[in-house]
């Protein structure tokens, strides 16, 4: 079985286009060896980008408008896409499957995704994990940041729900470490400085690996106590934010 694909590069696709000979952008020309021996005559193939392989899979219009109904869609600076756009579905190959989170692994498929937009004049970007879609443009630019050295684009990667007043739950982050985020913040924190704070404990986690055990820290410099409990079979961490004394003075002011 292969891989769910999560990277979905939607655009208006021709229904005669042949991935064997799908039109590479200059860019991907000299980068992309395609294993032309691996699939035939199906809607998929396999390439290989500095040795790791990749399968990208063509889905039509219905089959990329069914994909995108099957729940909630994060809207980020854009619409659905219209019903007669298809998509390319970019995936790790099955060698890659558990090494997904890898950032180089990770930072080949996004410029997969670049280069395929690129070939077929895209309009939509959508990352399955986090059920999030964006204009194609704005993808192409967070990659390139992310590729260049910036950080991990966790606005693209990860979905916020929001549940009960200061709480908030991660959707996507399960693809990266294995464990979703529940946050719970105190009474009088600023939305702002919640988006900031779970930004600084997604990349924590992301850079580290999941939260495994009951744990403690603090921070010095907002004067807080985290508490980290997962559950017990590790899908998701409850991290509770307290305000240590100095700073609910200093809130209270």
């Amino acid at each position: 079985m292969h891989p769910e694909p999560p990277l979905l590069i939607i655009a208006p696709i021709a229904s005669e286009i042949d991935l064997a000979r799908f039109p590479w952008c200059p860019a991907a020309r000299h980068k992309v060896c395609v294993n032309r021996a691996k699939f035939r005559n199906l809607e998929m193939m396999e390439v290989i980008v500095d040795a790791m392989p990749f399968l990208l899979t063509r889905l039509t219009a219905a089959e990329t408008s069914e994909r995108l109904a099957a729940g909630t869609c994060d809207l980020l600076s854009c619409d659905l896409p219209g019903s007669s756009e298809g998509a390319i579905a970019i995936a790790p190959g099955d060698m890659l499957a558990s090494d997904r989170h890898v950032p180089e692994v990770h930072r080949r498929l996004l410029m997969l995704g670049q280069w395929i937009g690129e070939s077929l004049d895209a309009t939509t970007a959508a990352w399955m994990p986090a059920r999030k879609l964006t204009r194609f443009a704005w993808f192409d630019n967070v990659v390139s940041q992310y590729l260049a050295g910036r950080g991990f684009p966790s606005l693209f990667h990860i979905s916020f729900l929001e549940g009960r007043p200061g709480e908030i739950a991660t959707r996507g982050l399960r693809y990266f470490t294995g464990q979703e985020i529940h946050l719970t913040l105190p009474p009088d924190y600023r939305r702002a400085d919640a988006d900031e704070r779970l930004a600084d404990i997604i990349a924590d986690i992301i850079a580290h690996g999941r939260i495994n055990q009951l744990s403690r820290s603090k921070d010095a410099v907002r004067s807080e106590t985290l508490t980290y409990t997962p559950s017990a079979n590790l899908e998701q961490v409850e991290i509770r934010i307290r305000r240590d004394a100095q700073s609910r003075i200093a809130a209270e002011r």
